[in-house]
């Protein structure tokens, strides 16, 4: 039996050597319709969100891809920064003022961190740095609230994000609105919570938005 399967077979190949022979196939695997290195392209920085409790880096999905706390390094966060938006900011030194410790400055077009120069026994609540935005971008990123508030709006298109929102307040006898967002409790002093907040004013004539500061302290909540 063995020789006759054998046999079969060796006539088999005879029959296929005398047919025309079949182009050899591509060496190496086809491509694939499904393969995310074609359909899926690498994700791509859009905007910064200003948090309560640090900077979100999205996509123009929305999608988070890069997340930074105030209490995180400096040096950590510049990096994921420059990365971010492909450039280094420019860093200048600051001696601070009657109520905020010297320090250092990084900028990138209108969003500035300072990276204070803290004392040793600073209130465990006090972060690493803070975040002033004064300008509508970071190189080509959006810089807004977590909100979609940015610099620049009017008091119209923040309360159409965001409405009942705002308070009135006078500051050396000129009119101005401010904004809280995103109350996040961070201690207790007794029975009184304390907070962090982002922080949105809007100055002028008409009133548009030209500063947000994050964390600001919200104590009296």
């Amino acid at each position: 039996m063995i020789l006759g399967a054998v046999g079969v077979l060796a006539m088999s190949l005879v029959g296929c050597a005398s047919r025309a022979a079949s182009p050899a196939p591509a060496i190496g695997p086809s491509p694939s319709a499904s393969d995310p290195a074609q359909t899926d392209p690498p994700a791509v920085a859009a905007a910064i969100l200003v948090h309560s409790d640090g900077l979100r880096v999205v996509d123009a999905a929305g999608d988070v891809l890069e997340t930074v706390t105030y209490f995180d390094p400096i040096a950590d966060v510049v990096a994921v920064l420059t990365t971010a938006i492909g450039s280094d900011p420019v860093v200048e030194a600051h001696t601070g003022g009657s109520e905020s410790s010297p320090g250092t400055f990084y900028v990138w077009d209108g969003l500035l961190l300072n990276d204070t120069d803290e004392p040793v026994a600073a209130p465990r609540l006090d972060p690493e740095w803070h975040v002033r935005v004064d300008g509508p971008t970071a190189g080509t990123l959006a810089v807004t609230t977590a909100e979609h508030v940015a610099v620049g709006q009017s008091q119209a298109e923040v309360e159409t994000l965001v409405p009942g929102t705002l308070s009135t307040v006078e500051v050396a006898g000129s009119t101005v609105m401010d904004g809280r967002y995103e109350l996040l409790e961070v201690g207790k002093n007794g029975e009184t919570a304390l907070h962090h907040v982002t922080f949105v004013r809007l100055e002028g004539s008409p009133l548009t938005v030209t500063t947000i500061l994050a964390p600001a302290p919200d104590w009296g909540n």
